[in-house]
């Protein structure tokens, strides 16, 4: 019997999911908003996996045990770190060319980021594209506004342009995370977190949805914002304030190089207390053959990897999601989540530079592996889901004030007070509307809502008024729908 397989997204998750399904005999069809929406296409450092002589799965699982602070799950961190040389085998064998030498990230204790020159991100995601239209997989340019569940079964969806689609077997979200609902954001406008409020509003559980990684070096020049990747402090680049003074030294021994959610407030704060901040990229050898795409980007706005170009902190990844295994089951029989739409506990409370795109390759291209088996889903710990009721009546928040609202209250330091007036706005809003905007406001207040609730400071939730781990919040929060 021919299966009908919908994925929604084709970033990279989407994308070798669809691969991978397609080669293994069967028909899919990719639903997306545009062919560059979402974060694969603009990320810029690269795929960790150990493939060098000094370096093992071992390895590079402890490290993101380390900047994981204490949440990680640990079935997931062996897996991913497990199955990452066999994808960058894979990626190589289709055809996919790395570039030879391997990149050094923060919190990595090994060379182990594969990458093409400082857009790793681009031109994987064409190279997919290429291969999927070769390969004849229908994609349709269109919108996901709505699930049908019945009896915990996805049984259809609808979309924008062509209504109810019924008799669904499987679908599969790939539709990225929310990092664009911060005011200072490395984020495309497509990142409003649909795929994760269109599925909790249906019943699917989410988590860990307080913690947002911030990425410390941001800039823009003469309005056009550019990620400066973590592969550049990598290669000798500095962080520094405007007499030159290199001051992550004073919060963290690895400086630069400290976890990314570190580095974030150090430079917040630093921008707070009056100060301008920096990269000087004048240490780096061979510049301009190692990153053409900041060459190119510093000669636009008549720059040099001579000159310091102003950075800040700015939302970049959101850790948390749908809930899901390591095969990317949700608690929605024959609903997937994978990519940044999803929670595996990989990245715990602070994700490892470039784990990002090994697990939405993992998990795309191994998909077909655990499909017609017995469904299992993600395990929640017992007596952790907290359950919300979304108001179905009140006006509506537009994306700009929302972003403005977490960038103030949810951001980079938090404190109960802000947090709270955070709560409060959302909880005043209707959040049962199939919009973009209803979707921004009800991760914003998902987001909000949890962080509220963990009395504590871990990875990239930092609470000024709660500075400390606390042994007792060692666990991670789930949320349901009330119905």
């Amino acid at each position: 019997m021919r299966l009908l397989i919908y994925i929604v997204g084709n970033g990279i998750a989407g994308l070798s999911a669809a691969i991978a399904l397609r080669r293994a005999g069967y028909d899919v069809t990719v639903i997306t908003k545009g062919s560059r929406g979402g974060s694969s296409f603009i990320s810029k450092g690269g795929i960790a996996a150990a493939t060098s002589i000094d370096d093992s799965p071992q390895l590079h699982a402890e490290d993101t045990l380390k900047v994981g602070d204490g949440l990680c799950d640990m079935e997931a961190v062996r897996y991913f770190t497990s199955e990452a040389p066999v994808i960058i085998g894979e990626l190589t064998k289709m055809g996919f060319k790395f570039d030879s030498d391997l990149r050094l990230e923060g919190g990595h204790s090994r060379r182990r980021v594969h990458h093409k020159a400082d857009e790793t991100g681009r031109v994987l995601t064409e190279f997919l594209l290429r291969r999927a239209v070769e390969l004849g997989i229908n994609i349709a340019e269109d919108e996901l506004v709505a699930l049908q569940v019945k009896d915990g079964i996805v049984r259809g969806f609808t979309t924008r342009n062509h209504g109810t689609m019924g008799n669904v077997d499987y679908l599969v979200l790939a539709t990225g995370g929310y990092a664009y609902l911060w005011q200072y954001t490395s984020n495309p406008p497509t990142n409003t977190g649909d795929g994760i409020a269109i599925a909790f509003r249906v019943g699917a559980v989410a988590s860990d949805m307080e913690f947002v990684q911030f990425h410390p070096t941001i800039t823009t020049l003469d309005g056009e914002t550019m990620l400066l990747t973590e592969t550049l402090r990598g290669e000798g680049a500095r962080v520094v304030n405007e007499f030159g003074e290199r001051f992550a030294f004073k919060y963290h021994e690895r400086g630069e190089l400290a976890p990314r959610d570190v580095l974030s407030r150090t430079i917040y704060m630093e921008l707070m207390n009056g100060h301008r901040v920096y990269m000087d990229l004048s240490s780096i050898e061979d510049f301009e053959r190692k990153f053409p795409g900041v060459s190119d980007f510093l000669r636009r706005h008549r720059l040099s990897s001579k000159d310091r170009v102003p950075i800040y902190p700015g939302a970049h990844f959101t850790i948390g999601g749908l809930r899901v295994n390591v095969r990317g089951e949700t608690n929605i029989r024959g609903l997937y989540a994978i990519g940044e739409v999803a929670d595996t506990g990989l990245h715990g409370a602070n994700r490892l530079a470039s784990n990002s795109l090994l697990e939405a390759l993992v998990m795309g291209f191994n998909l077909p592996r655990y499909l017609g088996e017995p469904w299992d889903g993600p395990r929640l710990d017992d007596g952790s889901l907290v359950t919300v009721k979304l108001r179905d009546h009140g006006p509506i928040m537009g994306i700009d004030e929302v972003r403005r609202v977490n960038w103030e209250y949810v951001g980079i330091l938090r404190s109960g007070d802000g947090l709270r007036k955070a709560v409060e706005l959302y909880e005043r809003v209707n959040t049962t509307i199939n919009s973009r905007e209803s979707n921004a406001v009800l991760v914003s207040y998902l987001t909000a809502y949890v962080a509220l609730l963990r009395t504590e400071s871990r990875g990239t939730h930092y609470r000024v008024d709660y500075p400390d781990k606390d042994i007792n919040w060692r666990r991670r929060i789930y949320l349901g729908v009330i119905s």
